[in-house]
């Protein structure tokens, strides 16, 4: 009698999640597994060597560290997770630290991952961060106004060190009320043609259309044009008169769609910033870029501070790393000797820098629209 004889393979170990990251994502998409042990694949794909870190998101806690990991290089990591929210850090030398998502580890050792619940906002719960946002918009717009006056005196009298100081003083108090040629669209046309490019005009920087800051800029740093600037500051004085003239609870309103445009500024500020100005799109000679971005991280870092407190039950571990991020970013313009230099004619790796900086924020801020999105009751 033949002997039937059954081959059992060995159970094949399921292969572990791996986490990537680069030059300014860290983690994007991981999946949390089931509580209890683990084992993930951490995959450097940047350019720097890097310390990669799992801690809990809730309390800061680390739960598992690696060091000196190369770039293109790879490791694996083996923990024991309970249940409840963790994230992944990732510091490159040289660059700002990144953090993942934060995402729940669930309590049975059968459902996976699922994420933390987001409670959604009610309408009054923005209401009193938006009111303290439009008082220091007042506060801005009435010293902006003081500020381009400044400016056509010294156009008016012709000292051109006095106005391209006194121009970029106003330009970078008008960036902190919230780039985007209008703050955040709040501003409608006006806001375009005080500090709108010419960029889609017919006939360019010499359309009609063309008006404002960057029409004033043109004229002092690459016409030298006194005539003309006197026209065009006169003008802008009279846009940033009319703005000052604006009821700000009519162009700011607490209804649920101006207060869902209005979050979307601590995230696109900076966006706007990235396309603009570290582009050098928006410049017309005076080389300030580096200067606007230290405003719009400004008015980003103001912006925060307001939705803190709606933010930290949401994502407890994303306003600390933003402004860890931010504070990053200040520091690499202020050691950038700029001296009136483009943009474009910058050091590749000062660049570079100053381009990760911004995008490792903007990471970052990204969620903020969708965890303060308003409810539907």
């Amino acid at each position: 009698m033949a002997t039937l004889v059954v081959s059992v393979a060995p159970a094949v170990a399921a292969a572990p999640e791996r986490i990537t990251f680069g030059n300014v994502t860290c983690a994007p998409s991981w999946t949390p597994p089931n509580p209890g042990r683990d084992t993930f694949l951490v995959v450097n794909q940047s350019t720097r060597t890097a310390t990669v870190y799992l801690f809990r998101a809730d309390s800061g806690r680390i739960v598992s560290t690696l060091t000196d990991l190369k770039s293109g290089s790879s490791r694996r990591v083996t923990v024991m997770l309970s249940s409840g929210p963790y994230a992944w850090g990732c510091d490159l030398q040289g660059y700002p630290r990144h953090v993942s998502e934060a995402d729940k580890v669930g309590n049975h050792r059968q459902v996976g991952g699922t994420g933390p619940v987001v409670v959604p906002i009610l309408v009054g719960e923005l209401v009193g961060p938006l009111d303290a946002y439009r008082q220091y918009a007042a506060a801005k717009i009435g010293t902006l106004v003081t500020q381009v006056a400044t400016l056509q005196s010294a156009v008016s009298g012709s000292d051109l060190g006095s106005a391209e100081s006194d121009w970029l003083t106003a330009h970078e108090t008008w960036l902190e009320l919230g780039q985007d040629d209008g703050a955040y669209g709040a501003f409608g046309e006006l806001g375009r043609q005080i500090d709108g490019t010419a960029a889609g005009l017919v006939g360019g920087a010499s359309s009609p259309q063309f008006t404002g800051f960057h029409k004033v800029e043109l004229d002092l740093w690459t016409r030298d044009d006194f005539a003309d600037a006197r026209t065009n500051v006169a003008q802008l004085a009279s846009l940033v008169g009319s703005l000052a003239r604006l009821r700000l609870s009519a162009v700011l309103p607490t209804t649920k769609l101006g207060l869902s445009n209005w979050t979307l500024r601590c995230h696109e500020v900076l966006e706007d910033a990235l396309r603009d100005s570290l582009t050098g799109e928006d410049d017309y000679g005076s080389h300030t870029d580096l200067d606007s971005i230290t405003a719009d991280v400004s008015v980003t870092r103001y912006l925060l501070g307001l939705l803190a407190p709606l933010l930290n039950p949401r994502a407890p571990h994303l306003v600390g790393a933003a402004r860890r991020q931010l504070t990053y970013l200040d520091d690499v313009i202020a050691a950038t000797p700029d001296d009136g230099v483009a943009i474009a004619a910058l050091p590749q790796i000062t660049r570079e820098r100053i381009d990760a900086a911004t995008d490792a924020v903007l990471e970052t801020l990204a969620p903020v629209p969708d965890l303060l999105r308003i409810g539907t009751s």
